[in-house]
């Protein structure tokens, strides 16, 4: 029979269409250590039972704060709940119908009563499928099994974990993952008493260790970041916890494992193959966080410090991986782009290109060069960290860009191939209704450019700026998101320990919907426009033609000549009138000269070519060429 010494667990609803990159990790972690271990996708299993489409539905396109996931699970974790519990899930998380929607700060999904059925139904099987994941586990006698707990995969992974106890109470069972850090995993050892340790922080060193403890039958306490029963007792309520050290050496890690995941998907009834991303890391933590923490942001925990790859190993695991799984497109899990990689990794990946779509995290300050090394390299898509086009409310955000450097990288990317995914995000303390008046007026211009996927109000995450400095910030009543209440039936201190997702209200009160109601309905529009609109230029000798089919277009063809022309293509980039001026009129700067070059500008401006931020020009139109 086969046996491994380690199970490495990945439960509902972890992601369906790629591997789970840290248990991939740790897994081949413990091979290099000559420890036997196999990874159990039950999230692919899961899928099989209730059906793709439901599955998706929970897991990426309902809201993760509703909890959906982790309430299908909470019976078989939790026994039979009372009818009014069930009842009160359904008609205030399913149906959208809290009585104080406004605190959910406009984050509720509504489910159609086919997919209430659905899930209704799903949570009934629940503890069936969970009785055949415990005998394929047992199958292959572990003596320690390690769950992965990331967005909704907690109350799954418990339930799990508790049967395998019940089985068997010598096994070891470890958690990790983003739910267990700090006093989430803290709180989770004190209210599951079958859980032996939560791993806080980086579990790539620390496994090692633990694994060859439990295997040689020494204790597991005293561990940097592993939290385990008697650690239990301590007061968890508002307090920092110690994380795993970090690891500074991210070329000591070894290249994922990710053959479990791929032997199960041809396994499976579900077409699922074709459309499979390969998770890739060149590097850890932020290092613009590092400066200046986004007040929104939740990412890395306690761990914001950055570290990257060396080029040399980057490129040898990206060119293992794409050899190994060839045609899948590569998603890099890095929160934000090493930009060094530009002198060295970059350069090396466009001379040898994967042959495959490659995505990356970026900061929205790029310069045009730096775009299509990007471009070259096979990086087709990226995330660049938009959330807003108004200076202020940037600012506000602990961004470090200007509104008009968005929309400048917005346009670039049009122009050079590039798809940038961004969000539009409001509802900030203190942020000024005014500016999202003028973005309103501002929009219909940018039709031509990629519109944001949604537009919505800030959430209020653990770890943020926002929530830990909520009354410095200006935020009152923070409490854990409704939905907790549904799934843990527990005391309120527990449950705000394990809570990630927060609701809150403004100390200072802010009409958040009725300010913002017409920049959210210009931003459907220009969704639906998109792909109508075109606002693009070529030369033609002494000529510039533009052709402009926005709905704002004063003329489907405009033609710019002599100084018009040379100011408009040196306005690519963000210009200031003393910078065009001398780009324009031959270095000189008299009084005259900005005049008409003012003029210049106020007619492209009219015309929506070419728009103004506190004295900064940037044209419009992309090159046709």
């Amino acid at each position: 029979m086969t046996t491994a010494d380690v199970a490495l667990i990945n439960m509902p609803f972890g992601h369906l269409l790629m591997p789970s990159l840290g248990l991939s990790l740790l897994k081949a972690g413990l091979n290099r250590e000559g420890i036997s271990a196999k990874i159990f996708y039950f999230s692919i299993s899961f899928a099989e039972l209730v059906g793709e489409r439901l599955y998706t539905c929970v897991s990426h396109e309902s809201h993760p704060q509703d909890l959906v996931g982790e309430w299908i699970f909470s019976k078989s974790l939790f026994g039979r709940q009372p009818e009014s519990q069930i009842t009160g899930f359904v008609e205030e998380i399913l149906r959208g119908k809290l009585p104080n929607p406004s605190v959910t700060n406009n984050y509720l999904f509504p489910f159609t009563e086919a997919q209430i059925d659905q899930i209704l139904k799903a949570r009934e099987n629940a503890s069936g499928f969970l009785d055949r994941c415990l005998d394929e586990v047992v199958e292959y006698r572990p003596r320690i099994v390690g769950f992965t707990s990331v967005f909704q995969q907690h109350v799954a992974s418990l339930s799990l974990a508790k049967r395998l106890r019940e089985m068997d109470p010598n096994l070891v069972i470890l958690f990790g993952g983003a739910n267990c850090e700090g006093v989430m995993g803290e709180e989770t050892v004190k209210c599951f008493p079958f859980v032996d340790a939560v791993v806080s922080g980086e579990a790539d060193i620390v496994i090692s260790e633990l694994v060859n403890r439990v295997l040689d039958r020494r204790p597991i306490e005293a561990l940097q970041g592993v939290v385990t029963r008697p650690d239990s007792t301590m007061p968890v309520l508002g307090r920092r916890s110690l994380n795993t050290p970090v690891i500074h050496d991210l070329d000591s890690l070894p290249t994922p494992d990710y053959e479990d995941y791929f032997s199960r998907l041809k396994a499976s009834p579900l077409d699922l193959l074709n459309r499979v991303h390969l998770p890739f890391e060149t590097s850890r933590g932020c290092w613009w966080g590092e400066k200046q923490h986004c007040t929104f942001c939740g990412l890395n925990g306690e761990t914001m410090v950055y570290r990257s790859k060396s080029a040399g190993r980057a490129l040898s695991e990206l060119s293992y991986l794409t050899e190994k799984y060839p045609g899948l497109p590569v998603r890099v899990v890095d929160n934000i782009l090493e930009m060094s990689y530009f002198k060295d990794f970059i350069p090396r990946l466009a001379d040898s290109p994967p042959g495959t779509q490659i995505f990356y995290e970026v900061k929205a300050n790029l310069k045009k060069d730096q775009l299509r090394q990007l471009k070259a390299a096979g990086i087709s898509s990226i995330q660049p960290g938009i959330e807003s086009l108004s200076t202020k409310v940037l600012k506000i955000m602990c961004k470090g860009v200007r509104g008009l450097q968005n929309i400048q990288l917005l346009k670039w990317c049009k122009e050079l191939g590039l798809f940038p995914e961004w969000n539009f995000l409001w509802g900030f303390p203190g942020e000024p209704p005014e500016e999202y008046a003028r973005m309103a007026e501002l929009v219909p211009s940018l039709s031509h450019l990629q519109p944001p996927v949604v537009g919505i109000k800030i959430r209020l995450d653990r770890f943020s700026p926002n929530f830990f400095k909520a009354d410095e910030i200006g935020l009152n009543n923070v409490a854990p998101y409704p939905a907790y209440a549904y799934v843990y039936p527990l005391p309120p201190a527990a449950l705000k320990n394990l809570a990630y997702y927060f609701t809150f209200e403004y100390a200072t009160p802010q009409n958040v919907p009725k300010y913002v109601g017409e920049l959210s309905y210009e931003i459907e529009r220009w969704q639906h426009e998109y792909d109508t609109s075109r606002l693009f230029y070529i030369e033609s000798g002494e000529r510039l033609l533009i052709w402009d089919t926005r709905r704002i277009a004063r003329s489907p063809l405009i033609v710019l000549t002599g100084l018009a022309k040379l100011i408009y293509l040196a306005c690519d980039k963000i210009m200031t009138l003393r910078k065009i001026i001398e780009t324009c009129c031959s270095g000189t700067s008299s009084d005259r000269d900005q005049q008409i070059v003012t003029d210049v500008l106020k007619d492209l401006q009219d015309k929506a070519l070419l728009i103004e931020e506190d004295g900064s020009y940037l044209a419009l139109a992309i090159s046709g060429a």
